[in-house]
């Protein structure tokens, strides 16, 4: 009941981020939604919420290009019951249709966030069931390791599957 009390609120764009000293004051808990360029982090953000314009989604990969954060509206709660949360999408990475030096920018910028932001108390590491694990979400597993940020796989667009790809799920679990 918690966990839908928290969504029952709209919420609402905090603030994009293009350096670490854009970052919102660390006072609330973020949770992370992170994985390659257009697997559905924006999509799952709008999902939780209830909100289908709330994160931009696009089918041109790498339209995220900074970290969004979106919180309740508004922001604490009156009573004190439930505490304050941001939501944070992040860009993408991998294959991205944006110049590869703002490509790297905001890669080493989430690359810091990830690694020092002691708000942060959980990543959502979204990864297309079509795919499974990439070499790049594997590097984003060891880095959230190394920092020490707790993280939960995700997996998307399974109504996409092709239904050999189907079979195999349904044979592997």
């Amino acid at each position: 009941e918690a966990g839908r009390l928290l969504f029952a609120r709209p919420f609402v764009f905090i603030k994009g981020c293009v350096r670490i000293a854009d970052l919102p004051p660390a006072h609330r808990l973020e949770v992370g939604f992170a994985g390659r360029s257009n697997v559905g982090k924006s999509s799952l953000i709008n999902a939780l919420t209830g909100q289908s314009g709330l994160a931009r989604t696009s089918n041109t990969p790498g339209r995220t290009q900074s970290p969004f954060f979106f919180a309740p509206d508004p922001p604490g709660a009156a009573d004190g019951a439930m505490p304050a949360l941001a939501l944070v999408d992040m860009p993408g990475y991998g294959y991205a249709k944006a110049p590869k030096d703002m490509v790297g920018a905001w890669t080493e910028l989430i690359r810091a966030y990830l690694a020092g932001r002691v708000s942060l108390k959980r990543v959502f590491l979204l990864v297309d069931s079509r795919h499974g694990l990439k070499p790049p979400d594997i590097e984003v597993m060891d880095e959230l390791d190394r920092a020490g940020v707790s993280y939960q796989i995700v997996l998307t667009k399974a109504d996409k599957l092709k239904s050999s790809q189907l079979e195999a799920v349904e044979k592997a679990t």
